[in-house]
């Protein structure tokens, strides 16, 4: 025909068209329901339609898929599609760069805009490499949060703007309630048409909310089917009441709501369609179903065109003619796109399809092209793109998607949360590996790690199992689809606490029915990603709450809908974007950590900061000896040294004041009779607190155990020189040569001696009343600040006379059991093998043992390792509660322990010439030596210990800081940590991250 009648015939139709619809009447989607932005589109359709051919016209009506691949043979390949006019491109498998670059070239170079579509179901990631890879819907189905459901819809779809992608074919609205189905299972939200629905239309009206197109799939429904449509035609054999009930659902809540594409499946369904042709090149299903009674006015789109179900089912006709005549507005990938057209331009020939439908399914893709933006042929930036595709708000949203779909399916015995039982061994059954999981339960404690695979024999299966059985508690992890349990299993799940652990499709549950029925608890956690191990290992420590919902029936087990909600028992993670930190920036404190562990400021460490309540970093670097064969982990204990003061002290003193037992006004005459007369009877608590009571810094109590006949004078010398040859410090040196007073030291534990120095070293019971007379006859220098420990010793003093009860009971009773802190004590060879605490010095003078466990500080060992100025050991985990609780004002975990206004005065009082508050230590002022860097706000209060730790408090911007360390080990003069500034520069860090 030539092309002067094509514009006639044009012309007359066009006339016809103007007067009606875009499409048939019926609940016009969201994106076309505004006149105006309607009305530019129709008039930019009609404009482009005035000089176009018949292939042209049909051209608009394909949407090839193309490969991004490199090469100058693909990009010629590109030029030529992109010159024939197709209406658009469906991106497959390839990098974000190449297909970013040939997106530009094509919207340089086509001479009508293209679409730019993509299978996006879990983001990017399901086809570009090196993108964030989102997880499937099932897992989604297990949040049962619909705003969280928008939020992710919204997030894949900012990343398809950034790629020049307009239509993202998600969500998959198939009901997936055959457990057997091989093509659609855990794309599906659930098996619930009505959960499933809430949450198709949550997810694409997240897309649709970023201007990009949700496309629901596979109209009518695919979740019923045990044939992949891939290979061969699927049949959807139910009638029509139930399609309606349950398949067609999910589609119809779509298209009331007014969301703007579907894509029709192939499948068959005699309840629709008796002619059994695919839903996909069905009238009956397309046109009649979808569009006149269902009312549709959006998009249609084909699934893909070379899928074998649809090529058996049209038989020797041709798919792209078939399809059309369906009544579907773009034919999608078909294997050659060119012989698609011939074949459409053979049928309009013929007049096997109507031109008026040609015209209007042209008119209709080109002015949704217009409304999502299509026409835009500006160059998308390619520079930072990996950044701007893998940015941390997604990885947050990613982190707590998979976090609130942990599921627990059973809970006999109130088993879980498991913080703080004992022998835990982990066994990664089937091949699964979980390096994450067993690094997060390993922070939380020792866990022992078991494997058995899937070709391992019966020998070694019953001797690992004879191994397990030593556990407590065992947890049985499955990440693999493909395992399948043994007898040995389900005798183990019999004779043991065996905690079964899903980390892979749910439905795999249904081969571990006898298993499930024995086990003690059951976790669904649906993939083995990062995140999803992260979350069900912090989960099972309490760390996180589980409040998941299982989103598939799993006959005769669990029903969908099934979830034990668990409250969270420990500590909120959350990502640092969730708090308004810059995740890049404060990935910068590894550099500043490891550096210490490199250069020699500790053998390792622990930091951790948190930010409205929720801990945004938690790391432990380098190891936890100084001969470097033990890996730090979270939950190694440190000895905190003075840290001591600020979090078991001055806290204790607060509750004490807030009892009526004492006030810092109080001198120490009124609660400690020894000092009755002595020139500390009048000396106040707050003299003691701001370290203005005149005390002496220290008092070497250890001089009194030793026999001074025992060696020639002087014990300790400044200056390195024969007879001295151990170290002690920087610049002293002592004596080998000396003996301690057996009336005082024994080397067995006895119940007169029964006070523990050191492995190996008991003190008589007479020692603290030694030290209390040493305390009483020190003379006091005049008035002012010196800091001094035996300004806590006498505090500690204060509080055992006014509780009658030993400082560490104490502190047990009214702080550390309240607040569940299971690792944070004195005393912790008591609870705790030596393998799990830090190594402290190699003391070669008093104690002749590298300490593991025992506290450096010689006063606190004295005093048996209970003592108010040090003495506890705990890990940055258990202390940031404690902290957090002085954050709140003296509550934590709607539990009040401390008043608010005795915090306030605590942490804000003010001497001159004291740098302290009572009992903390602060910002000393901006340009000021201290050990807060500038940067910080000025109301910043803590403590610093010997050992090398500190936490700091910014009740400002309500941040928690905690460094431990192990500094002196083995040399306890070690000063590298402070001239490398690392404390100092990690708190810095925090606040550019804040600023950044």
């Amino acid at each position: 025909m030539k092309r002067n009648n094509i514009y006639k015939m044009f012309g007359s139709i066009l006339a016809v068209l103007l007067c009606c619809p875009l499409v048939k009447a019926g609940t016009p989607p969201t994106m076309i329901k505004d006149p105006a932005r309607s009305a530019a589109a129709y008039a930019y359709a009609d404009s482009v339609m005035q000089g176009m051919t018949d292939e042209q016209l049909l051209a608009q009506l394909i949407m090839p898929m193309v490969y991004p691949k490199e090469g100058q043979k693909s990009l010629e390949e590109w030029d030529h599609l992109v010159a024939r006019g197709f209406g658009g491109v469906l991106w497959q498998k390839g990098t974000p760069e190449r297909q970013l670059f040939l997106t530009n070239r094509m919207r340089q170079r086509a001479t009508i805009p293209m679409l730019v579509a993509m299978d996006g179901e879990w983001g990017l990631s399901m086809r570009l490499s090196g993108t964030i890879r989102w997880p499937r819907n099932i897992v989604l189905g297990a949040t049962n949060n619909l705003s969280t459901a928008f939020e992710y819809g919204r997030a894949t779809a900012e990343e398809a703007k950034r790629m020049g992608i307009q239509v993202n074919f998600a969500p998959v609205a198939d009901v997936n309630n055959n457990p057997l189905n091989p093509v659609i299972g855990t794309r599906s939200f659930g098996s619930d048409p009505q959960q499933v629905a809430k949450l198709v239309l949550a997810y694409g009206q997240g897309l649709e909310s970023q201007g990009v197109l949700a496309v629901a799939k596979h109209f009518p429904g695919h979740g019923d089917t045990k044939v992949d449509s891939h290979k061969a035609l699927p049949v959807i054999s139910h009638d029509r009441a139930r399609l309606e009930e349950v398949e067609l659902y999910p589609f119809t809540q779509f298209i009331q709501k007014g969301l703007g594409g579907i894509m029709t499946g192939h499948l068959t369904v005699p309840a629709l369609d008796s002619s059994l042709k695919a839903g996909s090149v069905s009238p009956a299903i397309t046109t009649e179903l979808l569009q006149e009674q269902l009312g549709f006015e959006g998009l249609i789109f084909t699934d893909g065109l070379a899928m074998q179900g649809v090529i058996d089912n049209v038989g020797k006709g041709s798919v792209a003619v078939a399809t059309f005549k369906a009544g579907n507005d773009i034919l999608l990938a078909p294997p050659s796109p060119q012989k698609a057209l011939a074949e459409l331009l053979t049928a309009l020939k013929e007049r096997e399809i109507d031109r008026s439908e040609v015209l209007r399914r042209c008119r209709k893709v080109l002015a949704w092209k217009h409304l999502l933006g299509a026409t835009d042929r500006a160059p998308l930036p390619t520079t930072a793109l990996s950044a701007d595709l893998n940015n941390e708000q997604s990885k947050a949203l990613r982190t707590r998607i998979y976090e609130e779909s942990v599921t627990l399916l059973k809970n006999n015995e109130s088993l879980l949360p498991f913080a703080g039982k004992s022998e835990i061994a982990l066994l990664r059954y089937g091949d699964s590996r979980t390096p994450q999981l067993l690094q997060v339960l390993r922070n939380g404690g020792t866990v022992s790690s078991h494997g058995i695979g899937v070709k391992a024999g019966s020998g070694e299966r019953q001797a690992t199992y004879q191994k397990l059985r030593k556990s407590s508690v065992i947890l049985v992890a499955i990440t693999s689809e493909r395992a399948r349990p043994d007898a040995g299993l389900l005798q183990l799940a019999r004779d043991r606490s065996v905690v079964l652990l899903l980390l892979t499709n749910p439905y795999t549950a249904l081969h571990f029915k006898e298993v499930i029925t024995e086990a003690k608890a059951v976790v669904m956690g649906y993939d083995s990603s990062v995140d999803a191990q992260t979350a069900v290992g912090r989960a099972l420590l309490g760390q996180l709450p589980m409040s998941g919902v299982l989103p598939v029936d799993l006959p005769p087990l669990f029903k969908a809908g099934a979830g034990i909600p668990l409250e969270q028992k420990g500590l909120t993670f959350a990502k640092p974007e969730a708090v308004g930190l810059n995740s890049r920036l404060l990935s910068k404190i590894d550099d500043i950590a490891l550096e210490g562990v490199k250069k020699g400021a500790y053998p390792g460490c622990q930091v951790l900061v948190a930010k409205e309540g929720k801990v945004v970093y938690s790391k432990a670097f380098g190891y936890k000896d100084s001969g470097k064969k033990e890996p730090n982990n979270t939950a190694t204990l440190y000895d905190l040294a003075s840290v001591t003061k600020a979090v078991a002290t001055v806290p204790l003193l607060m509750m004490a004041e807030d009892e009526g037992r004492l006030t810092t006004k109080d001198s120490l005459g009124k609660h400690l009779g020894f000092l009755k007369g002595s020139n500390k009877e009048s000396v106040t608590l707050a003299d003691l607190l701001f370290h203005t009571g005149g005390m002496p810094a220290v008092i070497n109590f250890y001089l009194s155990l030793i026999d001074q006949d025992s060696y020639p004078s002087p014990l300790i010398t400044y200056r390195h020189q024969a007879g001295f040859p151990i170290q002690i410090a920087r610049k002293a040196w002592a004596r080998r040569d000396f003996s301690y007073l057996p009336s005082l030291v024994s080397r067995e534990q006895s119940e007169d001696y029964p006070i523990r120095f050191a492995e190996g070293y008991y003190l008589h019971r007479s020692v603290r009343e030694m030290m209390r007379e040493e305390i009483r006859d020190a003379q006091l220098r005049r008035r002012g600040y010196r800091y001094s420990d035996i300004d806590f010793l006498l505090l500690q003093e204060v509080l055992e006379q006014c509780y009658q009860l030993p400082l560490d009971q104490l502190f047990m009773e009214k702080l550390a059991t309240p607040l569940g802190l299971k690792r944070l004590t004195y005393c912790p060879l008591e609870r705790f093998a030596p393998s799990e605490i830090a190594e402290g010095q190699k003391d070669q003078f008093l104690r002749h043992q590298t300490l593991r466990g025992d506290v450096d500080d010689e006063a606190a060992a004295m005093l048996g390792g209970v003592s108010g100025n040090a003495g506890l050991f705990g890990t940055a985990e258990e202390l940031f509660p404690l902290l957090q609780m002085l954050l709140n004002g003296g509550t934590y975990d709607g539990h009040r322990y401390i008043k608010p206004n005795t915090v306030q005065k605590f942490t804000t009082a003010r001497r001159p010439g004291s740098p302290y508050a009572l009992g903390f230590d602060r910002h000393r002022g901006k340009g000021k030596v201290g050990n807060v860097p500038d940067i910080a706000p000025l109301c910043t209060y803590g403590h610093t210990g010997f050992t090398g730790t500190c936490c700091w408090i910014d009740p400002q911007n309500e941040i928690v800081y905690i460094f431990l360390s192990n500094r002196g080990a083995p040399k306890r003069w070690n000063n590298q940590l402070s001239q490398l500034h690392i404390r100092t520069r990690i708190q810095e860090q925090i606040y550019l991250s804040l600023r950044g």
